[in-house]
């Protein structure tokens, strides 16, 4: 692939990542998005201040709690 295609191809893969980034900012999945969304739904918990949950969030937070109990 010549050099600029290769570039093209990044540029648009980029793009394409940053359209799925969600309220945290952050690559959805990755363990630093399911940091923020825990620290999120734990401000919920305790009545603080908290961004707009999600369920894509709260699911995922659930999943990571069956898996760590299954252990």
């Amino acid at each position: 692939m010549r050099r600029s295609g290769r570039a093209n191809l990044l540029r648009r893969i980029e793009e394409l990542e940053s359209r799925s980034l969600d309220e945290s900012g952050l690559v959805p999945h990755s363990p630093a998005w399911l940091t923020f969304w825990q620290r999120q739904v734990g401000l919920y918990e305790i009545g603080q201040e908290h961004g707009p949950l999600t369920l894509e969030g709260v699911r995922a937070i659930m999943q990571a709690t069956e898996g760590e109990q299954a252990q």
